[in-house]
């Protein structure tokens, strides 16, 4: 007879084989970045490999700037146009620094690339940096997707949605687990009260 306490067993036993890639990379990319300015901050400054420079044309309205809500999406369409029609579609970032330039950031976990659209020349410059293993693990911390284009950017979204849902899942199953076995139950409080705590303590005092 399949109980309640088997299947909350194994689900707790499948569910951390499922997130053992995630919350691996969560962890050792938090690792990275608590110790990043001591340990894995590079002394060489960032390589720009140039990629190519040539005559480009594409309309630029003046309201496309970062000013605000409105502008910043008319922004972000006008550069996806642009990396479109360069074939470097992906996950990018935007900017005006000024009324003459736009630039563009393309990012990948392994590498970005820099597009620089003089819009007074009519030039458009592209520049590609390889990454550090930290920056990829860095950069798999801090992505997001759903304001991104294309499917995959959207699904590693969803996935670490998912990921988080299943988390609290595992929480909550490891918690009926240890109240279920009552010969451990005491250590378990204490074990629970003693992350509690230092957690609150820690909130509080900063």
């Amino acid at each position: 007879m399949i109980t309640f306490d088997r299947i909350n067993c194994r689900a707790h036993l499948y569910l951390g084989l499922i997130l053992i890639p995630w919350v691996m990379m969560y962890g050792v990319s938090s690792f990275v970045i608590s110790h990043h300015a001591s340990w894995f901050k590079s002394d060489q400054p960032p390589v720009w490999e140039p990629v190519f420079e040539r005559p480009y044309q594409h309309p630029v309205p003046d309201q496309a700037n970062m000013s605000n809500e409105t502008n910043r999406a008319e922004l972000r369409m006008v550069a996806t146009e642009i990396l479109k029609e360069n074939n470097l579609e992906g996950a990018f970032y935007a900017e005006r620094p000024n009324p003459g330039e736009l630039r563009i950031n393309r990012n990948s976990f392994f590498d970005q690339t820099r597009l620089i659209y003089s819009i007074k020349d009519q030039k458009l410059r592209a520049e590609r940096q390889h990454s550090r293993w930290d920056q990829v693990i860095l950069r798999m911390h801090t992505r997001n997707g759903y304001n991104q284009p294309l499917f995959l950017n959207k699904l590693w979204a969803f996935m670490v949605d998912l990921s988080c849902t299943a988390i609290l899942l595992w929480i909550t199953s490891g918690l009926i687990m240890w109240w279920r076995l009552a010969r451990v139950r005491l250590w378990g409080a204490i074990a629970l009260g003693g992350g509690i705590l230092s957690f609150l303590l820690l909130v509080w005092r900063l």
